[in-house]
């Protein structure tokens, strides 16, 4: 398998195209690549596209468009992840693994017992970095349409919005979930929450906003890792 790099700009097959900044950057400065050398490019919009490397320089690196793949290999279910502000890496972590797993959707809360919060400027510097990060992992493993990863927000205002008809909300000490009850053909939302739980009033408020609360095993997961467990049981589930 090629390299992939995500550019965002239109392509065509056959095109010759100058790469934007990053992925330049990238292929020219991080990886050393060559002149001839054989990539992948996609920009998000479904797809990606066959190219070769036709010109290195200080600023920028040149491609030939060779053919157009349509497959996004996402998975068979539109995912929605909701999990709350987690402190330092393990923030980048979580995102990353999400957008592996196969997320549509992420969005950040901001719950009563996260162990961070941000408003303003630093939220919106944060949010690029997270969407970055997204983008930096579907490059990696495959996906062709990076997730948005949306926020800051209070969980409160978030519950009423509009949201998918399937809404699952994990929390220990629930029953396990029937899988039985899943519907192949309706978008789906996942919430997990923070180090200390939820509180009795988030718990009672999901469920009145229409979220079924049940517990992954016997085991409490960290914030970070439940996301990503929670995903792949929903693959397990949904064979």
């Amino acid at each position: 398998m090629s390299r992939r790099f995500f550019d965002d700009q239109d392509f065509a097959a056959g095109q010759v195209v100058e790469l934007g900044t990053a992925a330049s950057h990238h292929i020219g400065k991080v990886l050393r690549m060559a002149e001839g050398d054989a990539i992948e490019v996609f920009n998000g919009r479904g797809g990606e596209w066959q190219a070769r490397i036709q010109s290195i320089s200080k600023k920028a690196v040149t491609v030939q468009l060779l053919s157009f793949n349509a497959d996004n290999r996402t998975p068979p279910l539109a995912v929605t992840v909701a999990l709350p502000m987690i402190k330092g890496d393990r923030m980048d972590y979580a995102i990353q693994k999400a957008t592996e797993m196969g997320a549509a959707r992420i969005v950040v809360l901001d719950t009563e017992r996260c162990e961070v919060r941000l408003k303003g400027e630093r939220a919106d510097k944060k949010l690029a970095q997270w969407q970055a990060i997204a983008i930096s992992a579907c490059e990696q493993c495959g996906l062709n349409i990076p997730p948005v990863v949306a926020g800051v927000e209070s969980l409160k205002s978030w519950l009423d919005s509009e949201l998918p008809g399937q809404k699952l909300i994990a929390h220990p000490g629930e029953q396990p979930f029937d899988p039985g009850t899943l519907l192949r053909d309706q978008p789906l939302v996942l919430l997990s929450g923070p180090e200390g739980g939820f509180s009795d009033e988030e718990l009672d408020a999901a469920r009145g906003a229409g979220f079924t609360s049940f517990a992954l095993g016997e085991r409490v997961l960290r914030a970070e890792t439940a996301p990503v467990a929670l995903l792949a049981a929903l693959w397990a589930w949904l064979g």
